[in-house]
């Protein structure tokens, strides 16, 4: 999954634990992903501790953040409340293996209420790790996908060719949906990503898409903090 997602400029975010999430940043570490790790613990332990090492490697490109003071111990109730941060931070968020309860299940409860854009491997019916994803799936929550193409074609992300410059045309066509995302960039000096799919009301992946399209017709740029202006 993480090898698939390589062209496509992304950074994985995930939280540090034991199984899928040291997967996604060790995968990203090797493939040279930036990684963010949202920890539940404060800055001086990195846990779990067989983590250290691979924690050092993933601040060269990417980081760790926490809430939580930097002498904070690991706590139980911290784990699932920093996974709101991680459903807040993402596009799109990846339910690979999950119980009917658990860590994962909230990250993906927060990030549909976050209208963030959900999605889950399915599993066999009799398996345990494969309930929580067969729920979401079967409850209209999360999309079912098989591999990083599927989130790709679904995100509508393409890869992008840097050596490309960005000329603004004089005279742009615009269609009704573009038309309604430049008038509202142009009541702000700058809007945020959260703002724009509230005020025109659709999925965040057509928003990207539509962002997208009018960076390289030379109309929008993109500042720090997915916030974005018009040229």
């Amino acid at each position: 999954m993480v090898e698939g997602l390589a062209p496509y400029d992304v950074l994985i975010v995930s939280g540090l634990a034991y199984g899928i999430d040291g997967v996604a940043h060790q995968k990203s570490v090797e493939n040279k992903i930036p990684t963010v790790g949202v920890m539940g613990t404060g800055m001086a332990s990195i846990y779990p501790h067989e983590h250290k090492r691979l924690a050092t490697k993933m601040v060269l490109d990417g980081g760790l953040l926490s809430e939580y003071s930097h002498n904070s111990i690991p706590s139980r109730q911290h784990f699932p409340m920093r996974n709101r941060i991680i459903a807040g931070m993402v596009d799109a968020l990846v339910v690979v293996e999950s119980k009917r309860k658990g860590g994962s299940m909230i990250s993906a409860i927060v990030a549909n209420e976050y209208n963030k854009n959900v999605f889950a491997f399915a599993g066999r019916s009799t398996d345990e790790q494969s309930e929580g994803c067969n729920f979401l799936i079967k409850n209209h929550q999360a999309q079912m996908i098989d591999n990083a193409q599927d989130l790709v074609e679904i995100m509508r992300w393409e890869q992008l060719d840097e050596s490309i410059g960005v000329q603004k045309q004089m005279f742009v066509e615009l269609n009704e949906e573009e038309q309604s995302l430049v008038t509202l960039l142009k009541e702000s000096e700058e809007v945020g990503i959260d703002k724009i799919t509230y005020e025109l009301k659709k999925p965040s992946s057509e928003i990207a898409s539509l962002l997208l399209t009018l960076e390289f017709k030379g109309m929008v740029k993109t500042l720090p903090g997915k916030r974005y202006a018009l040229c």
